[in-house]
C-alpha cells in the first residue's frame, strides 16, 4: 500500500530535515574545533564534542529515515539534541537563549512522530533538559573560560542564520507538498466523477436488458398455455442470468477494490493443477468467444503444480481473457502456461486494437482504461485488480504491445515447489 498523503507528508519534511541539517552540523563541528585548537578553547572543545556527537546521530537518523523508520529516526535526532543541549551548557554559556529553545525545537520535530508513550518520554526529557539549562545557565557562572566576545557574537549570529535559514527551508518543502497534494485533490476529485458516470452507466446496463426480459416472462406466465413457449421462456431465462451475472461481478470488483484500500485483500494458498484450472476458465468463455468470433487456443506443458490461491487465479484468467476477448473480436486468443527455472508463466495473447505505448503502465491503475470508455465500456477495475492479486501473490504482471497487431500480458509467480508435502487440489469446473 502506498502512504497516505499526511504520512508521505511526514516522511517527506523529515528527510529534508536531516538532508538539511547534516552540512550544517558538520559546518558547525568544523568551526568548533578549528576555534577550539586555534585559541585552546576549553568551552569551544566542549563544544566540538556535543554538536560532534549530534553530527553522528545526523548521520545515523538520515540511514534510518531512507530505510521507512520515521519514528526511530526522528526520536533519534531529539534525544541526540538534547545530548547535545545538556553538554553545550556546560561549556557554551553564551548561547543561553539558543540552548533553552532547542528542546522546544526538538519536541515540534518529534511529535509528528513519535507514538504517545514515546512522545510523552520524550517531553520529560526535553522539560528536564530546560531545568539543566535554566540552572547551570541562567543561575551559575560559566564553568570554564568563555571564547573572546567577538567570537562569541559571530557563532550566535551563525546559529541565527542556521534556524532562519531551516524555517524557510521547511516552509518551501510545506508549500510544494501542498502544493502536490492540491493537484491530487483535483485529479481525484475528476477521477471520483468520471468513475460515478462510469459505473452508474455500467450498472444500468445489465439492469435495462434484465428488466425488459422479467417483464416478458411475467406476461409470457400470464398468457394462457397455449401461447406459452418453453424455448422462448428458457432463452429469456439465459439472457436474465447472464445480466445478472454481469451485476454480480461488477459489484465484486467494487468490494475488491474496497478490500484493496483498506489493505484486506485476503488469499488462501493451495496446491494446485494449474493446466486444469486454466482450461476450466477457459471453457466458460467458450459462448462468449463462439459470439464474437474469438477461437481459444491453449498451449501447455504437463501439468504445472503450484502453490496459489485457486479462485483468485481464477479471477486473474478471467480479467485476462474478458479483456482479449473484447479487445480482440474475431482474432484467435492464445493462453500459454510454462514453467522457468522457479517460475510460473502465464501469457495471454490476443491480435486485437492493441495498446498505444504511453498507456501500457497506466491501464494497471485503478478506473484507468486505454481507450473511450463509451466504445468498450467497463469500471477500469479489471487490470488494476489483477496487479494487485499477482503482487500478493508475490508474482509480476507486465503487458506488451503494439497498436493495431494485439497485445500480450505476462504473469509471473513463484511456483511454490517446497510445499510437496500437501495434497494438490483439482479445480471443479465452476457453473457458467
Amino acid at each position: 500500500m502506498t502512504d497516505s498523503p499526511e504520512e508521505a507528508l511526514k516522511q517527506l519534511r523529515l528527510r529534508q530535515f536531516l538532508q538539511l541539517m547534516l552540512p550544517i552540523a558538520v559546518g558547525f563541528l568544523l568551526i568548533y574545533i578549528a576555534f577550539a585548537i586555534v585559541l585552546r578553547s576549553t568551552a569551544l572543545m566542549g563544544g566540538s564534542v556535543a554538536v560532534g556527537i549530534y553530527t553522528v546521530a545526523l548521520a545515523r537518523a538520515r540511514v534510518l529515515a531512507q530505510q521507512g523508520y520515521g519514528e526511530r529516526a526522528a526520536l533519534l535526532s531529539g534525544y541526540a539534541l538534547l545530548v547535545m543541549v545538556v553538554i553545550g551548557a556546560c561549556f557554551v554559556h553564551f548561547l543561553l537563549a539558543g540552548l533553552l529553545m532547542m528542546p522546544i525545537a526538538g519536541v515540534a520535530l518529534v511529535l509528528p512522530y513519535a507514538e504517545r508513550p514515546g512522545l510523552r518520554r520524550y517531553m520529560i526529557a526535553a522539560f528536564g533538559t530546560d531545568l539543566w539549562v535554566m540552572v547551570v545557565d541562567g543561575l551559575l557562572p560559566p564553568l570554564v573560560e568563555q571564547p573572546p566576545e567577538g567570537l562569541q557574537r559571530v557563532v550566535f549570529a551563525l546559529v541565527v542564520v542556521a534556524c532562519v535559514g531551516l524555517t524557510l527551508r521547511m516552509l518551501w518543502v510545506d508549500a510544494l507538498r501542498l502544493r502536490e497534494s492540491l493537484t491530487r485533490a483535483e485529479k481525484a476529485v475528476a477521477t471520483r466523477d468520471e468513475f460515478l458516470s462510469v459505473a452508474s452507466h455500467e450498472l444500468k446496463t445489465p439492469l435495462t436488458p434484465l428488466s425488459l426480459k422479467l417483464q416478458t416472462l411475467q406476461r409470457e406466465l400470464l398468457a394462457p398455455a397455449s401461447v406459452l413457449s418453453p424455448e422462448r421462456t428458457l432463452r429469456n431465462l439465459e439472457i436474465a442470468r447472464r445480466q445478472v451475472k454481469k451485476l454480480v461481478e461488477l459489484v465484486d470488483d467494487l468490494l475488491d477494490v474496497s478490500r484493496i484500500g483498506a489493505g484486506r485483500l485476503e488469499l488462501h494458498p493451495a496446491r494446485v493443477e494449474l493446466t486444469e484450472l486454466v482450461r476450466n476458465a477457459m471453457s466458460r468463455f467458450e459462448a462468449e468467444a463462439l459470439r464474437v468470433g474469438s477461437p481459444l487456443e491453449l498451449e501447455a506443458a504437463s501439468p504445472v503444480v503450484s502453490r496459489v490461491d485457486p479462485s483468485r487465479f481464477e479471477q486473474v484468467l478471467d480479467n485476462l481473457l474478458s479483456n482479449a476477448l473484447k479487445y480482440g473480436p474475431g482474432k484467435p486468443v492464445r493462453v500459454r502456461l510454462e514453467t522457468q527455472d522457479s517460475r510460473l508463466r502465464l501469457t495471454v495473447r490476443d491480435e486485437g486494437i492493441g495498446i498505444p505505448t504511453e498507456a501500457i503502465e497506466r491501464i494497471f491503475d485503478r478506473f484507468e482504461r486505454a481507450v473511450s470508455g463509451r466504445h468498450y465500456g467497463g469500471l477500469g477495475l479489471g487490470l488494476y485488480i489483477t496487479r494487485r492479486i499477482v503482487e500478493a501473490s508475490g508474482g509480476t504482471v507486465v503487458a506488451a504491445s503494439t497498436p493495431g497487431q494485439g497485445a500480450t500480458f505476462t504473469v509471473e509467480l513463484p511456483l511454490g515447489a517446497e510445499d510437496r508435502s500437501e495434497d494438490v487440489s483439482t479445480p471443479r469446473v465452476s457453473a457458467s
